[in-house]
């Protein structure tokens, strides 16, 4: 069962390139903003009852869950940023890279080890990240550069997000937790977006108004509450390399939608982050339901 869950949660995570650009008009605050709080407004009225039990949290488990909320609400700043100073194939390629910072992560603070076949798939998937991203990595552009170090910091949030859903969703419900950390980030989102004048809901296109809708169904509640599920059974790490499937939907959504051919290194680099995500996962005892 995990592994239908962990499927669906890719797929409908690997929607997100596709779903930012086309609200690309909307400032990237905005957008991250209008994301996470329509997901944790629709997981609130969906699990409603689940609520009474985080009443029963410790100060410390509260706190857990304002430090969840915010690792989540920076990497979507950072990455939906950085999508709009370096090229979409570089941004998604780099922000790919966090089974490395997952594995680094669960290691160091759950014990979890690695077996040879999954050092084996996260290294042929970074390598393959690498390569997709081929020239896009920025070249001298100060302003590239800054995108593409923004997606790595994005990269680097998403394995805390999930390591600390983990811990609390022991405590919590899924629907709960997912409504309480989305509704928390968006709060972060907004008080920052506010602060500087990053935010603006008016002004924008219905095809922009039903992206940033698309964003909040689709990648957000449908896809991390699969995702978030799957993290109780199966190490984040696994989970992580499962999502690099992303660079390699928004490349094909791009072609698809945008009439951008893929360039050949993004092909060659999408291969071989596919052969790296087989053999990360192949052969595997299926994980407990």
């Amino acid at each position: 069962m995990p592994q239908i869950f962990l499927a669906i949660g890719v797929l409908a995570v690997s929607t997100s390139p596709l779903l930012i650009r086309l609200a690309q008009p909307v400032s990237p605050l905005t957008i991250a903003a209008s994301r996470v709080l329509i997901a944790g407004i629709i997981l609130g009225l969906i699990g409603g009852r689940q609520w009474k039990q985080v009443a029963t949290l410790s100060a410390r488990e509260l706190l857990l869950f304002g430090l969840s909320g915010l690792a989540l609400a920076t990497h979507f700043a950072l990455w939906i940023w950085s999508l709009a100073l370096t090229s979409t194939t570089a941004s998604v390629s780099l922000v790919a890279t966090q089974p490395i910072f997952a594995g680094v992560f669960g290691w160091l603070l759950l014990g979890e080890g690695f077996r040879r076949q999954e050092l084996l798939g996260i290294a042929l998937a970074a390598v393959g990240c690498v390569i997709l991203a081929g020239g896009d990595l920025g070249g001298t552009s100060s302003r590239a550069l800054l995108g593409d170090a923004l997606s790595i910091g994005g990269a680097i949030t998403v394995p805390i997000y999930l390591l600390i859903g983990r811990f609390l969703r022991e405590r919590v419900p899924l629907l709960a937790y997912l409504s309480f950390v989305n509704l928390v980030a968006g709060a972060c989102l907004l008080v920052v977006g506010l602060g500087i004048g990053e935010i603006s809901w008016s002004g924008f296109s219905q095809g922009d108004y039903l992206a940033l809708i698309g964003l909040g169904l689709v990648p957000s509640v449908i896809g991390h509450t699969s995702l978030n599920y799957c993290v109780r059974f199966v190490p984040v790490h696994l989970v992580s390399l499962g999502i690099l499937v992303e660079p390699v939907a928004a490349a094909l959504s791009t072609w698809l939608v945008f009439a951008e051919v893929p360039p050949v290194h993004a092909a060659v680099g999408g291969a071989i982050i596919v052969v790296g995500i087989y053999a990360g996962f192949g052969r595997q005892a299926p994980a407990p339901a």
